[in-house]
């Protein structure tokens, strides 16, 4: 089961001279990681659930800043940046008063169909995957072709494709390294707040969002960048309304007495813990990426004995021996602490784990 982008990073001149650019501005990058917040928990969750690296999920902050209003010369548009033709293919709606490629959930789904499709027809290669994100199949495989004939590597590497693509994928592995590495290159990550964590509320009938606006408090500016799919500053079709968590069940109650909404508040996590922090990335025993979805600081306490305790969820491909190995514990604690009578995980099962002398690695 895939859950990382199997590729080290690289210290060669390309990606080198992208986390150079990147650290010149740390204020900048922090900006953009903490404007991640209200989306990434979904995206991430979204990835996961499909089997894709999580680190997909920066995709976003590359291609539109992590922005939902932001459209490019080329008319591409939204948090993925979709151009119109790849939007159509992709069943991705666009009309007068509603745009798929802006609103997060409709977006998201797409990009995920988009990327697992170029992944396949790459045989795997993300490196490649990605390239083909930004330049386009065609581009990449004539680029492979080309260098075919030439008897050359295939790798992407070795590729010649357009300077804006020759600098992406190298820069989304710098953005990797930076992240992992953010205590050694001075950046502060933001310590992502699920109450800021979009969640959805189903809508009945149509209203503004600057009714919504009222109910809730919220800036006119912030439910526009929301749902940013509605154009017309109206939640219409789909109706479905995109609001942080903190605001929900207060407005919820509030539409409810109108007549407004159809069911509960839908959270957008499923069966992910609130507390987490999707910028935490931890290396594994070689030299793989790979993001943890729970962060050890968003849900450390202290106990009474003035030890700390963290809740850690399994993840795909992980056992007893490897977790008690990454957080410097026995596995004899581990089945005591959690009182596991083997030492069978799965998937999603959250672990308690008392830190002793160290941190996790």
């Amino acid at each position: 089961m895939l859950t990382q982008i199997n590729v080290s990073v690289p210290n060669n001149s390309r990606v080198v001279a992208e986390r150079e650019r990147l650290l010149r501005n740390p204020q900048r990058f922090e900006n953009v990681a903490l404007r991640s917040e209200p989306y990434v928990y979904y995206i991430i969750n979204q990835l996961r659930k499909n089997n894709l690296p999580v680190e997909l999920a920066l995709i976003p902050l590359i291609e539109s800043a992590y922005d939902p209003l932001a459209t490019s010369p080329a008319q591409a548009a939204g948090l993925w940046q979709f151009v119109p033709i790849t939007a159509k293919e992709y069943g991705l709606i666009n009309s007068n008063t509603f745009d798929g490629r802006r609103d997060l959930i409709a977006s998201t789904g797409s990009a995920i169909s988009l990327l697992q499709n170029l992944n396949n027809r790459f045989n795997g290669d993300w490196l490649l995957t990605l390239a083909a994100y930004n330049a386009g199949e065609g581009r990449v495989r004539r680029a492979i072709e080309k260098n075919k004939e030439k008897g050359l590597p295939t790798s992407y590497w070795s590729l010649e494709l357009p300077q804006e693509t020759m600098q992406y994928v190298p820069k989304i592995l710098a953005i990797i390294d930076i992240v992992k590495n953010n205590k050694r290159y001075g950046i502060k990550l933001p310590d992502c707040n699920y109450q800021n964590s979009l969640v959805r509320i189903d809508m009945s009938k149509n209203i503004s969002l600057a009714k919504i606006a009222k109910y809730t408090g919220l800036s006119l500016n912030d439910l526009m960048t929301y749902n940013a799919g509605y154009l017309q500053q109206t939640v219409s079709g789909p109706f479905h309304l995109l609001v942080p968590y903190s605001h929900a069940e207060n407005l919820f109650k509030k539409l409810k007495k109108e007549n407004l909404v159809t069911n509960k508040v839908t959270e957008l996590l499923e069966d992910v813990p609130h507390k987490s922090m999707p910028f935490e990335i931890k290396s594994t025993t070689t030299t793989t990426i790979q993001y943890s979805t729970v962060s050890t600081k968003e849900t450390e306490t202290v106990l009474k004995n003035g030890k700390k305790q963290i809740t850690y969820q399994v993840k795909a491909g992980d056992n007893l021996y490897s977790i008690a190995k990454n957080y410097r514990v026995k596995i004899t604690d581990l089945l005591q602490w959690n009182k596991l009578k083997n030492g069978r995980v799965k998937e999603g099962d959250v672990l308690k784990i008392k830190l002793v002398n160290s941190n996790p690695i």
